[in-house]
Formats: structure tokens, C-alpha cells, sequence
């Protein structure tokens, strides 16, 4: 009898591992794939960034990761947070305070003064829906080409022993 319930919370524990090694493989894949490729993004309609400075703090700290939506998915309005390429190419991350017949003025919540450029709509990615604290670094390292060849090797050795029976 003993041994049965033994047997049955084993089966258990090995069931959740296999669905969040799953999930956690699907997250990983659906990350890579839109960040890679924009096409992907606009179909999905989520990205994630990794925040790397303190501008939006308390909002946002570096590490924070931040799921934005695709600006052909959402409404952008002022007082949104938003991910946008300045001139130069750099992806930010901050809000709008205002809008103009040019476009928006943005700020980042922890500067003391306006970003130097006005933002235009062609220039938005999208809107910032969510945020999940310092898990950013570890999706970057779980994003580099060496980290990812072996964690499709770990998936492989996991499926092949897992259905080894």
C-alpha cells in the first residue's frame, strides 16, 4: 500500500516536471522567434525586452523584463509606457507626457528632464503591458546561441529518457 502512494507522488512530481520544462522550452522558443524576427512579432502581437538602465525606476528596474505589445495592437495615448527606437537605432523604454503635431515627447520616470527627440508613430514598437522583476538576465543568458545548443541537447537527453520506457 505504502509503496503504491510512493509510486503515485513520484509520478506526480515527474508530470509537473515534464509540463514546466515544457512550458519553460515554449517560452524560450516564442522569445527567440520574435525578437529574431518582426514578422513573427506582429502576428503574435508580444515581445519582451530586458530593461538595462534605472530611467524608469521605481517602475521598472534594470533586469526587469518588460512584455510589450505590438503598436498595431494597442491604442497609444499619453501617460503610456512604450518601446521605441530613437534615432540612432537604441531601443528605449519610456513613457509618453505629451503629444504634439510632430508626435510625443517622452520621459523616463527617473530623469530630470524630456527625451531630446520627438517620437514618431513609425518609430513606436508598441506599449508596455507587463513587467516581471530581474528575470531579464536570465532570459538574456538563456538567449545566447551556446546556452540555447545546450538546452536543446538537455531536451533531447530528457525526452529520450522520460519515453525510454
Amino acid at each position: 500500500m505504502e509503496a503504491e502512494i510512493v509510486e503515485k507522488k513520484k509520478f506526480d512530481i515527474s508530470r509537473m516536471l515534464s509540463i514546466l520544462v515544457t512550458i519553460l522550452f515554449i517560452v524560450l522558443a516564442l522569445n527567440l522567434l520574435t525578437t529574431k524576427s518582426d514578422k513573427l512579432f506582429e502576428i503574435i502581437g508580444y515581445r519582451s525586452y530586458t530593461v538595462l538602465s534605472g530611467s524608469m525606476e521605481p517602475k521598472f528596474y534594470p533586469g526587469d523584463i518588460v512584455i510589450t505589445k505590438h503598436k498595431n495592437k494597442t491604442d497609444i495615448q499619453v501617460d503610456d509606457i512604450v518601446t521605441y527606437r530613437d534615432n540612432d537605432g537604441v531601443i528605449i523604454t519610456h513613457r509618453i507626457i505629451e503629444e504634439t503635431p510632430e508626435g510625443y515627447i517622452t520621459k523616463g520616470d527617473n530623469n530630470n528632464v524630456e527625451d531630446a527627440d520627438i517620437l514618431t508613430k513609425e518609430k513606436i514598437i508598441g506599449e508596455v503591458k507587463l513587467s516581471i522583476p530581474k528575470i531579464g538576465y536570465v532570459m538574456d543568458f538563456l538567449s545566447k546561441p551556446m546556452v540555447i545548443a545546450a538546452e536543446m541537447i538537455l531536451l533531447a537527453v530528457f525526452i529520450f529518457f522520460y519515453y525510454k520506457d
